[in-house]
């Protein structure tokens, strides 16, 4: 998901019986983003805790808008202690790396379009970054569908 997509999450748009968030003002226009069954886990308890009466996942009182709006320095002290630099990985490389990894794992490009919230193909095929060895693996299997005589 995009960072204001995230810091933007309601409660209320929140399903996690059908592991799924609701963005009412993604990028592509509105879209049910689906999330893992870890993310629902952890997200069951995270909003268990939230304080009653909250309408957001991520609140900040002292803001205008009552949520969060930027994560730049949490970030960039979580890229730190993982012994990353913070000024080649950014938040959105998360996003790149997502999509490259569903990809990878062989989910066809029309689904990853629809979990990474792209209006087309085209602009999957930018973030979803094939390997040698990804390459290679789909050959194998074009080979093993061949009859070879």
């Amino acid at each position: 998901m995009r960072k204001m997509e995230i810091l933007s999450i309601r409660r209320e748009h929140v399903d996690l019986q059908r592991r799924t968030i609701f963005i009412p003002k993604a990028k592509a226009g509105a879209r049910e983003q689906p999330i893992t069954k870890h993310l629902a886990d952890f997200l069951a308890s995270y909003i268990a805790a939230l304080p009653p009466g909250s309408p957001w996942l991520f609140l900040s009182p002292g803001a205008k808008s009552g949520h969060a709006m930027d994560i730049r320095k949490p970030f960039r002290r979580v890229v730190e202690a993982a012994g990353l630099d913070p000024d080649q990985v950014v938040r959105h490389t998360l996003r790149h790396t997502a999509i490259t990894h569903l990809v990878q794992a062989g989910v066809d490009l029309p689904t990853v379009k629809r979990i990474s919230g792209h209006k087309t193909l085209a602009m999957v095929e930018r973030y979803a970054h094939q390997n040698g060895a990804h390459i290679e693996g789909a050959m194998d299997r074009l080979q093993s569908r061949l009859k070879l005589a």
